[in-house]
């Protein structure tokens, strides 16, 4: 039950700001704000509630002894879902409805950027994860195409009205809307000029018009990249000045508007926010596929050409293999983007095709720090107009020292080595691994049949606007069951390292016999997520938890629980999911390889880092080398870690040791990735996270490593 005297002492520390782990749970949320508070307090007083009464009592306690962890239990008893992926082709033609009215068709690129920002802002409020837009590429590439129209109909309308010439302006507009051979920098200029004879226009004039309305709609695409990311760096969709959760997926469009979608995004990126912050949303993902955006000969030819050659390149062999090369220049600048690798066994889908100008619908794509949803047992295989609806992890050092402790190998914090049957110890943890496993995913059903409790009325924008797939077809009263089914319920998992340190004495970063033990663990996980799966016909999975505060918390209440252990609990966090532990010196490529194993095993999400040092922009060379590797390894998402700082004083951005090297001022933002997004300024973060990231090693140092 609940303890009140602890609760009041919450409250109490949230009304005094005290910098601590409870108000700096959530580093995209202050807790400090009055609309902060209030989140906290809400915060801390449903999730009691729900321990009192919407969980099994077991289930409770195994929360409460931080075995398992419920994420954003927060939110249990308003039944939302974790995440979506939007159809933003599907909303935008159709126009979507908000609380206060009907928004129709966008018109332009500045309005399709404006409006999906709207979109995540709103959707947020329904939902309790991160959203994502999957083909943002393909979906503003519409809104190019319909700015390029409108800026040709403008300069011809302009140029007759100039030289006094009487015309019809619905006859012009209909040749310019129906033309089939108009677009960004690909309109056909002798046919156009045929088509405006009647007007009698040079020909010469028709190429400057036609050029002119290239430049400006270029110039307009920048300034709506631009503004969408100003939006999603200050559009508040909760208390607590917390901005949306927002992923963009891009990178496959192949047509010039998607181009130059990206192109100007990327640009945006780049020159950060009004005082060359580098912006925290959205998290931005590019999607690698081969014959598309990477080719094993553009590559090379990369390889063995400098670095700032690589811009007067355009016969690469791939169409997108400059936007790839521009990826890298702007992660080694901002961090983003993330790269997701399209060509895995695992993320084909069969459908895809080349020449499909909706082929997007079959690529997968990430939300978030890492959420994956792509497989569906009910349904098509796709990420869109779908979301995960919960996940819980488990706590696996907490698992491994109690075993230890039955087993009587555990005693006054030391592990008795010497006594330990391995393989007997291996079978037991196995067992308890599915026995827990099964524990969460009866946990995660009970969940879901309180989700699917709710009525449509209860998501109006989600359901109305069909966001979430099938929602257009409910009534306000209707269940959301036929809905809810298409999504996800995952297993996650915390500190494996941790465990096996306590299970063998390595982890699997130091051994290959702790490598197939953590293997096998997930495995395990996976075994039973499917039996469940075939059990329920629902889409049960497994994750690679983004710990966040999870990982400080876990820590915390197994050290109290079992004592300091050298490697196991003597830290503040639990090592992310299968990652090797950040303090342990190894190669980039013997990270990759390690941690890739694991990616085909955790299709509810996962991610690997690297870690750089220097500044990553002086050596694009050797990012492209570690991203080639993770996309040859197996890995499903990656990214890059290196230092972003900038001097609150004058501005300057780059890699700051202590003082400011232009005007001596010691005031740093210190832009750092907490789990999948970035944090500036390490004080907002929890003790837990601030601990891991100050003992991050370089996996990469000088960009020297040999694998």
């Amino acid at each position: 039950m609940t303890n009140t005297k602890n609760l009041s002492n919450e409250i109490s520390s949230i009304i005094s700001v005290e910098n601590n782990d409870l108000k700096n749970e959530n580093a995209n949320m202050s807790g400090d704000t009055p609309s902060g508070k209030m989140m906290k307090f809400a915060s801390i007083t449903s999730k009691e509630y729900a321990l009192d009464n919407l969980l099994e009592k077991k289930i409770a306690d195994l929360h409460r002894k931080s075995l398992i962890h419920i994420h954003d239990l927060d939110y249990y008893a308003t039944k939302s879902a974790t995440c979506v992926q939007y159809n933003l082709d599907e909303i935008f033609k159709n126009g979507f409805y908000t609380r206060n009215g009907y928004i129709r068709e966008p018109k332009s690129i500045a309005v399709y950027a404006e409006l999906a920002a709207i979109v995540f802002q709103t959707a947020q409020n329904e939902m309790h994860g991160g959203q994502a837009i999957p083909a943002f590429d393909f979906f503003m590439a519409k809104g190019v195409a319909k700015s390029f129209i409108k800026r040709l109909f403008e300069n011809i309308i302009s140029y007759l009205e100039i030289l006094d010439v009487n015309f019809e302006s619905e006859v012009l507009r209909n040749i310019i809307e129906s033309a089939d051979y108009i677009g960004l920098n690909n309109t056909n200029v002798d046919k156009l000029y045929e088509e405006l004879k009647s007007f009698e226009i040079p020909k010469k004039v028709v190429q400057k018009l036609v050029n002119n309305a290239n430049k400006k709609v270029i110039s307009d695409t920048d300034q709506a990249m631009e503004g969408f990311i100003y939006n999603l760096n200050t559009q508040h969709s909760r208390g607590g000045n917390q901005v949306v959760f927002s992923s963009i997926n891009l990178g496959t469009d192949t047509s010039n508007e998607g181009r130059q979608v990206i192109k100007s995004l990327f640009k945006a990126l780049r020159n950060g926010l009004g005082n060359g912050e580098t912006s925290i949303f959205p998290i931005v993902i590019f999607k690698v596929k081969e014959g598309i955006n990477f080719s094993d000969l553009d590559k090379k030819r990369a390889d063995n050409l400098n670095q700032n050659d690589w811009d007067s390149i355009n016969d690469w062999n791939t169409r997108n293999f400059d936007l790839f090369l521009d990826a890298l220049k702007t992660t080694s600048t901002r961090l983003f983007p993330n790269f997701m690798f399209l060509d895995q066994p695992y993320n084909k889908h069969e459908k895809w095709d080349i020449n499909d100008e909706n082929r997007w619908m079959f690529e997968p794509a990430t939300m978030g720090c890492r959420t994956r949803v792509f497989e569906n047992i009910n349904g098509e295989k796709t990420s869109v107009g779908r979301g995960n609806l919960s996940f819980t992890s488990i706590n696996l050092p907490y698992l491994a020292l109690e075993l230890l402790e039955e087993k009587g190998l555990l005693i006054n914090s030391y592990i008795d080595r010497e006594r330990t049957n391995r393989d007997e110890i291996k079978f037991l943890f196995l067992n308890k691994v599915n026995k827990i496993s099964n524990d969460i995913c009866q946990q995660l059903y009970n969940r879901y049949k309180f989700q699917i409790s709710a009525i449509a009325k209860e998501f109006p924008f989600l359901m109305k606007n069909n966001v979430l797939t099938g929602g257009e077809l409910l009534k306000v009263n209707d269940s959301v069951e036929e809905v809810f089914l298409k999504g996800t319920l995952t297993i996650g998992f915390v500190g494996l390292a941790e465990s096996l340190k306590a299970l063998i004495g390595l982890h699997h970063g130091e051994s290959d016999e702790a490598q197939d033990l953590g293997l096998e663990v997930v495995k395990e996980m996976n075994k039973v997520a499917q039996e469940w799966k075939e059990k329920t016909h629902l889409n049960y999975g497994v994750i690679a938890t983004p710990a966040e505060s999870v990982a400080g918390r876990m820590a915390k209440i197994t050290k109290s629980r079992f004592g300091t252990i050298n490697e196991v609990t003597s830290r503040d966090y639990f090592t992310n999911s299968n990652h090797v532990p950040v303090y342990y010196n190894l190669t980039a490529y013997k990270k990759i390889i390690i941690e890739a194993a694991y990616h085909e095993l955790t299709l509810g999400g996962n991610i690997s880092y690297i870690e750089l040092d220097g500044e990553a922009k002086k050596n694009l060379h050797a990012i492209l080398s570690v991203v080639d590797f993770m996309k040859k390894s197996g890995i499903n998402y990656g990214s890059l870690n290196h230092p972003v700082d900038r001097c609150k004083k004058c501005h300057y951005t780059s890699l700051i040791q202590l003082n400011c090297p232009k005007c001596g001022a010691n005031d740093i933002s210190r832009t750092r990735r907490i789990t999948g997004y970035l944090v500036g300024d390490l004080d907002g973060w929890n003790s837990g996270k601030q601990a891991e990231e100050s003992e991050r090693v370089k996996h990469l140092k000088q960009y020297n490593e040999n694998s």
